[in-house]
Formats: C-alpha cells, structure tokens, sequence
C-alpha cells in the first residue's frame, strides 16, 4: 500500500481548514481504529487547537494510517465511494444506488438551493447534494455524491493513492499518426526571426496582437519550422505561436542573445514566470469550442505553475500518456482560470453521443472542455519550442456536435504521449549543458545590374525579397527593380526618406553598383523641390460690379494686394483682418 507523505505542519494546516465540528465526528469515526489520550465522553470540552495536535500527532503515525484506511475500505460501497470521491470526484447518486443496490438517505429539499445530508456509519463523510429542478432556468436538477473539500484532503492523506498516481514512463506506446519534434528547427527559426524582427519585417495586425500573414508565410518559408497538421488553418499553428513568442521576446529587450540556444532558454524561463505581456491562452482559448477569452485578466501564471508542476515529475527518456498526466492534475486538484469563474460555470454546451442528447456544464465543462484541451494546447506549444516531443492523432471528440461546428473540442484533441526532449531538459534544469546543432544559414548573394538598378534574387530567399519589397517593384521572375513609388511611401518628411535610403545601405547591400546610389543621391536632390508658402492665402471675388471697383479703387486694398489675376488675389494671411475691415467698412459682410 502506498499512502501520500506529509509533514507534521502540512497535515496540521489541513486539520485547521476543518470545521470544529467535522474534526469531532472525524474522531469518533476513527477512535476504535487508532484510539489514544481523547476521552470521546469529553469530545465536546475538548479545544479545536488541542483536538488538532491531537490529531497531528496520532495520523503520523502509519500504523494509525492502515487502519483507518481499512476502516474507510471495509465493505464493497464504502471501498467504491471512497476511492472515487477522493481521488476522481462526485457521482451520480442514481448511479451508485442502481450498482450496489443501497439506498442513500436525504432530507426534505427546500424549493431554493442545495440540501445537504450527511450519510451514516462508514459512509459519515459521504454527503449526498440534492436539489430538485422549480422551472428557473438557471436551476439544474442535482442529485449527487461528494465529500466535502476540507474533509476530502485529510481523506487523501488516509488512503491508499492509486496505482496511476504518479506520472509513469511508457515504454512501447500506442501508434499514433503523427510524431512531432521541433528540437533542431527551433533554433533555425530562432535566427530568421531575429534578422526579421531587427529589419522590422515581422509585422502584426491592427491590434497588434496577431502577425499578418505574409509575415508568417515569409518565416514558414525560410525557417524550416516543422508544423503539426497539413490542413488549412491548422498549417500555421506552431509558426502563430513561435511569431508571437518571439516578437514579445525581443520587444521587452530590442536584442537576442548570441546564441539561439541562450535567447530560447531566457525566454522560456521567464515566460513561466509571467514576464511578458503576451497571452499564449489567447491562442489556445481561440481554438476551443465556445470558449470567450476575458480581455481583462493579466496573468497566466497559474497555468504555468501547473504545467511546470506536470514537467517536474515527467520520467526523462521516456514517453508519458496524456491520460496518465490527466489523472496527476485530477488527482492533485490542479486547476486554473482564463477568464473569472463565474463566466466558467454559466458555460454549457450540448452534445449528443449514442443518439442521446444532453448538456455539459459545471465541473465536466470546466475538465472536459476547458482544462484538459488547454493543457493539450500547452504541450502543442512546448512542442513548438522544441521542448518535447509528441505522439498524436487528428482532432477528434467522443462527443457528436452539430454539423456546422467542428467535430472536436480543440484543434489538439488527438493527444495521446509526450516526452521531454533533451532540449527540454537543458531548459528545464535537469541536465546541465547542451550542444545546440549548427545553423545552416542563407549563402544566397545578390545580383546588382550594372546599367539599371535592377537586383537578382534567388526564388528561395524570402527573407531578401521581404528586404527589397519596401524599395523595390517585381521586374519578372526572380529580378527586383528600384520604385520612386515604393521608396517614398511611408515617407513623411525628408528625414525619414533619408533614414529609409541609408536602411539599405544596412539591410541589403553597403557598397552596390554606382547606378545604384546614384538613384538614391537623384532622389535626395530632387526632394522637397516644391514649396507650400502657408502665409499667403489666395482669395477669390465673385462677380459684382460694385466689390470689384471697391478693389480696384481703394488704396489702402491695393496696398494689401501682392498679386492680382482674373478674380483671384493674394493676400499675406496676417492682412487678412485689415482686409476683412476694410470690406465690411464698405458694405459687403465676410464670414472669414
């Protein structure tokens, strides 16, 4: 048998979150088992402070501890009901009463709420929830079996954990589809992104929250990322993801590291540590079916330290089920919000399976729908990193949606093992160096034409073609030509026309062909020839007789004339109040 280990002060931080109440039942429960000092006559005297190190002292004990948990275990209901509500969680009361033939007891139901009824003998810490269905349609009909949440983590301590409680290495796995690795692409991908992100060609959407798609066409094309699925809309998953994380990476520091290897282990650190701005549950959440992602929550925190929890206990070398990492979190209550809790819990989705048709809410919505699939989500994305390694099918669910939605939960449905990459293991700690594998690095040189500012680009270099697309237009198949158009766009001032001519210089080539900057010194020659003079304003007459011989005969007009032609004139527009005065003084009203 094998039983949680605790410390004396853990366990007596469990004994505290009890009721006073429930502690002295617990010691009744357990007194002909592990009797000792307490007198059950002289329970109700008893401190809560002195029944706790009471307590304490006798549950460390493991004799105590077999017995009790023989106690709980001692009869076919009590051994299921136990071991189910501990360890997996509430049942159907229908359910249990149908399989054992035991008929559970409940009180009167009052018409609002949940009645609670504690059960008797073995099955004391057994509470059966009830509650009927009045026609509120916020009001769902309960009837059900849980042990209450203090009481379930002392029970946890008392009995016998099951067998897959630990995460287990799997030696031969299931076939599966696809296996999926990004370890040496990874750091290939690293070094394109960072060319890109320092020539500004990663751009992003109006939000600024998700790249363009000529953006991640351009890193898909010249990283060699490996991505998970072929589908449409599935195909850019890993290089999304990647783009974001990278983008963020070198916004929050404006430099990589020297190597790709140090860039990806600082990133990844303090990503669990929630150090940047940037919510991979966004992508995640995006995926899920009926899932609204709260705008307003910052942190992720949480999420990772569950994650980071899994990570830690995961065999090296070996491959771990997802359903053996579903049992770990359910066994240990790990859980995790995007959004308030509240929104969680009004979710529901209907489903149909076997031609029945029902709803999935509450606790099942929360594990099924919401937490399981962004922990699956979670390793697809470790996957991109190179971080682990992963077995996995197409998406599929167990649950029949309606034929306009998707027919699975989540895009990463499919699932199946995990495994650390040694790479994984060098970031997370475990082993203590790692040789990153070279770079094999574009060698592709340009071609400069020699009469025309024309350039020669290999087909293949996209990262080049993004390079050249501000200054260039397409000449034919693979040469680019120089664009007055292009180069000027953009371009508010002569400045920035000048800062764009010298990013060429740095970006492209630092020394082309003469005909090359002397289309650059003509264009800066020829900039700014035109000139707006904003002090001078032209004013135009309507045709009256008797306003024209006004400024044809009034000196003091004429004095404020620079230029006259037709029915036009040209004042200086700080004469303009003189000249407004001056009309007006004469009959005709102005509005400027």
């Amino acid at each position: 048998m094998k039983f949680l280990v605790m410390s004396t002060k853990q366990l007596s931080s469990i004994l505290n979150d009890i009721s006073y109440k429930d502690l002295q039942k617990f010691t009744k429960y357990i007194n002909d088992v592990a009797p000792g000092r307490i007198v059950i006559s002289k329970l109700s005297s008893t401190k809560k402070t002195a029944l706790v190190s009471y307590l304490t002292s006798l549950l460390m004990e493991e004799k105590n501890v077999v017995n009790i948990y023989k106690k709980l275990s001692s009869d076919e209901v009590s051994s299921y009901l136990y071991k189910t509500l501990i360890w997996d969680g509430a049942l159907e009361t229908d359910e249990v009463q149908n399989r054992f033939k035991y008929s559970f007891k409940t009180e009167s139901s009052t018409r609002y709420g949940v009645t609670e009824t504690s059960q008797d003998d073995n099955l004391v810490f057994v509470t059966r929830l009830t509650r009927e269905n009045n026609g509120y349609y916020y009001e769902d009909e309960i009837d059900k079996l849980v042990i209450k949440n203090d009481m379930k983590a002392l029970l946890k301590f008392l009995y016998e954990v099951p067998e897959d409680f630990d995460l287990v290495a799997v030696d031969k796995p299931l076939e599966s589809e696809f296996t999926y690795s990004n370890e040496n692409e990874i750091f290939s991908f690293i070094n394109t992104i960072s060319q890109m992100l320092k020539s500004n060609l990663v751009e992003f959407g109006k939000t600024n929250e998700k790249p363009l798609a000529k953006t991640i066409n351009i890193l898909k094309a010249s990283s060699g990322i490996n991505e998970f699925y072929s589908e449409k809309k599935l195909d850019t998953f890993a290089t999304d993801m990647l783009t974001r994380s990278f983008s963020y990476y070198f916004w929050a520091s404006k430099k990589f590291k020297d190597k790709e290897l140090d860039s990806l282990k600082e990133f990844v650190l303090e990503k669990f540590q929630d150090k940047y701005y940037f919510f991979i549950t966004r992508i995640l959440a995006s995926h899920l079916k009926k899932i609204r992602y709260d705008h307003h929550y910052l942190k992720e925190y949480p999420m990772f330290e569950v994650i980071s929890g899994i990570i830690s206990e995961m065999p090296k070398n070996s491959w771990v089920g997802i359903e053996n990492i579903k049992k770990y979190c359910t066994y240990r209550e790990y859980k995790f919000h995007l959004e308030g809790k509240y929104k969680t819990d009004q979710y529901q989705l209907e489903c149909e399976v076997n031609g029945e048709v029902f709803n999935i809410y509450g606790d099942e919505y929360y594990s099924v729908i919401f937490f399981e699939p962004i922990i699956k989500g979670l390793f697809f994305y470790l996957g991109a990193l190179g971080l682990v390694e992963l077995k996995y099918n197409k998406p599929i669910s167990p649950y029949n949606f309606s034929a306009k939605s998707k027919p699975y939960i989540s895009s990463w449905d499919g699932l199946n093992y995990v495994k650390l990459t040694k790479l994984g293991e060098y970031v997370f700690g475990f082993i203590d160096s790692y040789e990153q594998k070279d770079i094999v690095k574009n060698t592709t040189k340009l071609k400069f034409d020699e009469y025309k500012p024309i350039i020669s680009v290999d087909k293949q270099d996209t990262i080049m073609q993004a390079k050249l697309e501000p200054y260039t237009e397409k000449y034919d198949e693979d040469r680019y030509i120089l664009s007055h158009s292009k180069i000027f766009r953009d371009c508010k001032n002569k400045k920035s026309l000048e800062l764009k001519i010298d990013s060429f210089y740095k970006q492209v080539e630092i020394n082309p062909p003469k005909v090359f900057t002397e289309f650059f010194e003509e264009i800066k020659i020829n900039s700014n020839l035109l000139k707006k003079d904003l002090k001078q304003v032209v004013i135009e007459l309507q045709d009256n007789k008797k306003l024209l011989n006004l400024f044809m005969k009034n000196k003091k007009l004429q004095e404020l004339i620079i230029k006259a032609q037709g029915y036009r004139i040209i004042v200086l527009k700080d004469n303009i109040s003189k000249l407004t005065k001056i009309v007006k003084d004469n009959g005709f009203f102005v509005e400027f």
